[in-house]
């Protein structure tokens, strides 16, 4: 009976196994949980006739074949962030950095009143506004000095119109200078000075001396000026960086020539020094000068003598690098007088004889004219002396 039942038991298992050898391979999966196996039961009796024999097999599980499992997909991992600027306060802050642009030109201009009202109309069309501005006269020459404030995104284009403004820019500087980090550390004195000003309150309520209180006001009070000094620098700093400063000097480029000499009454074969004075218009300039005798001179500061008596006409016409032109004439400025001679001396006395005459003559003319008064006047003087010696 034992060997009979150990031989089914060995046939159930090669069955067992041929059958797991011919199923398909598939993808690995993750073994089930065992379940629990009931434990065998005593057997009823000992025969396989005589009694009731019970026996337990145990059958391996299926294999279930299960789809491919799906490939996992790759995580996209996120680009590292920009590094953060800090200050030396360590306050980080993003964004444009604040710098506060300026810019000086000096221009030759044809009309210095027109630039002026040019440039003002210029501030305006660049979100800007005039500072200031001024004009004056330096020898016969106007001269003017205007200052602008544009959008600082403008400032570039603000300068390129202002150089078509000129006829020439005989100076340009531009300068930038960063206070990013300096307002980063007055925002981060301003939280301080805020927060402290608030504890000071706190302080103040608490207090219960007069003197305690009085201690935490100066103290509020010192913290107060501290805050608006500070608002007051951030304030300016944003303001300066959000409005760029351009200071414009002018110059007009209008020629302008004037001359004098070192003595406008001379004699005769003297000497005379002459001295150009010019503004205005573009070196080196050339010179045509005209003394009133025939005869001319392209010095710059010419020296003449002339040769007769007499008054002269003297002129200047000055040419400057660019083909501008003017010319300066004054009538009669030279006065020449006669030389040392016999004829002149005679001449002389008998002018001055001439001269004595006339005034003897206007003497005598002008008793003449007044003899009525002298009669009358003689003739009461003679009535008042002889009423006087009748009486004696």
């Amino acid at each position: 009976m034992k060997k009979l039942i150990a031989g089914i038991l060995v046939g159930l298992i090669l069955v067992g196994t041929a059958a797991c050898a011919a199923a398909p391979k598939s993808a690995p999966v993750p073994a089930p949980a065992p379940s629990p196996v009931p434990a065998p039961m005593p057997p009823e009796s000992s025969g396989l006739f005589g009694g009731r024999d019970t026996v337990v097999v145990q059958t391996p599980p299926p294999v279930i074949s299960l789809p491919p499992a799906p490939s996992p997909t790759p995580t996209p991992v996120p680009a590292p962030k920009a590094p953060v600027e800090v200050s030396q306060t360590g306050q980080p802050w993003e964004g444009d950095r604040m710098i506060i642009r300026t810019g000086d030109m000096s221009l030759v201009v044809t009309d210095v009143a027109a630039a002026i009202e040019q440039i003002t109309r210029l501030a305006a069309s660049y979100n800007g506004f005039v500072v200031s501005s001024n004009t004056w006269q330096e020898r016969e020459r106007m001269m003017g000095n205007i200052s602008i404030r544009v959008d600082a995104s403008s400032f570039d284009d603000a300068i390129r119109a202002l150089r078509g403004l000129g006829v020439e820019v005989r100076q340009e500087s531009t300068s930038g200078q960063d206070v990013t980090e300096e307002y980063v550390d007055l925002s981060s004195r301003l939280k301080n000075l805020e927060a402290a000003e608030a504890q000071l309150l706190k302080l103040m309520e608490q207090a219960g001396k007069v003197s305690d209180i009085l201690e935490v006001q100066r103290e509020l009070v010192k913290t107060r000026g501290e805050i608006e000094q500070t608002r007051g620098r951030m304030q300016y700093l944003e303001q300066s960086s959000s409005m760029s400063f351009i200071q414009v000097r002018l110059e007009q480029s209008k020629l302008t020539v004037e001359f004098s000499a070192d003595s406008r009454n001379v004699k005769e074969g003297a000497r005379v020094q002459f001295y150009p004075n010019i503004s205005g218009g573009f070196s080196p300039y050339s010179f045509e000068w005209a003394f009133g005798d025939g005869d001319t001179s392209t010095d710059e500061m010419p020296s003449h003598a002339y040769r007769s008596d007499g008054t002269f006409t003297v002129s200047l016409k000055v040419t400057d690098d660019r083909g501008n032109k003017d010319t300066s004439t004054r009538s009669d400025y030279i006065t020449v007088l006669p030389g040392w001679s016999a004829g002149n001396i005679a001449g002389g006395a008998w002018n001055g004889l001439v001269g004595f005459g006339r005034v003897i003559a206007d003497i005598i003319i002008w008793l003449g004219i007044f003899s009525p008064v002298w009669i009358i006047i003689g003739f009461i003087l003679y009535f008042a002396w002889w009423r006087r010696r009748k009486k004696a």
